[in-house]
């Protein structure tokens, strides 16, 4: 059983809080940064509304607690010099928990479809991406990932090598490696090798694929390798910063560039047909972007 208490405290005084409360040997917290979406130039940005109350979250489970819900009542009211009335709490099953974090199926619509741990869903006749995005960024679910890899799984990669940039949890990466990439080169600022071999094992990859922790914009790390096509599905703006620093239009004479969005394309475009490369595919979904850059035959 899982246990969840809850109070609402002024957003300034979070930290406060939660230090009172993990110096009481409370660890386990949650609460929502209280923002507001707002349209950036090279996507979306938050903007964080400092004056609001937030609610915390205290967790707590009968496997490591005893005497819950009660001893972590008096807890709380004792460290924060609350009543019990200002707590709310309920309990939660814990296997219903955890499956409450289960993702959907997601059919590509192009004969693709991603599946996911706890999935028990058979597709006939469809190509089979397993999944599981553990910590790092890319569940599939967004525009640009399924935009990317819309375009990506309509190009013979078979015996090619790629290079997958800003790879997340590796969707591309694997996409690429179940088209029959001969090798993989996949690349992130995060440290997230071990969720890309998770995901290659899932689909029983056996071709080579080497995933590098690096710094693309500010770090040393240099691209000087020729590759069959490059992925990138970061933003307009870390994409040119990337391009210019790499020179890495001449690395490749494919590129799939996504995370872009429509009213931020101007610059990106320019950059490639001045490196000489045309649009040959341009995938919108909603006001996300994805392109198929090819050089210009001479």
């Amino acid at each position: 059983m899982l246990h969840e208490f809850t109070i609402n405290v002024p957003f300034q005084t979070i930290e406060t809080v939660t230090e009172k409360l993990n110096t009481a040997g409370m660890y386990h917290l949650y609460y929502e940064s209280p923002i507001e979406i707002i349209k950036v130039q090279n996507g979306y940005g938050v903007e964080h509304k400092e004056n609001a109350n937030v609610d915390l979250k205290i967790y707590a489970s009968e496997d490591e607690v005893n005497n819950l819900p009660t001893s972590y009542f008096e807890k709380i009211e004792q460290t924060l010099s609350i009543s019990k009335e200002q707590i709310q709490y309920v309990t939660h099953e814990e296997e219903n928990w955890e499956s409450s974090y289960e993702f959907a199926d997601v059919d590509l619509g192009n004969d693709w479809v991603i599946t996911y741990p706890h999935s028990t869903n058979t597709y006939e006749g469809k190509h089979i991406l397993k999944f599981d995005p553990l910590a790092a960024f890319g569940t599939g679910l967004h525009e640009t990932t399924q935009g990317c890899l819309k375009l990506l799984v309509t190009k013979d990669v078979a015996g090619k090598k790629i290079l997958d940039l800003g790879t997340g949890s590796g969707m591309l990466s694997v996409a690429a490696s179940i088209k029959g990439a001969k090798k993989v080169v996949a690349i992130d600022y995060e440290p997230v090798e071990r969720e890309v071999l998770h995901n290659a094992k899932l689909n029983g990859l056996t071709n080579e694929l080497e995933v590098i922790q690096a710094d693309l914009i500010d770090g040393d790390f240099t691209i000087d390798e020729q590759y069959d096509l490059i992925l990138i599905n970061i933003g307009a703006d870390e994409t040119m910063s990337i391009l210019t620093k790499h020179d890495l239009l001449k690395n490749s004479n494919e590129f799939i560039i996504s995370g872009l969005v429509e009213w931020h394309l101007d610059s990106l475009i320019e950059q490639f047909e001045k490196g000489g490369f045309e649009i040959a595919e341009k995938l919108q979904l909603n006001e996300w972007v994805s392109i198929y850059f090819r050089a210009v035959a001479e």
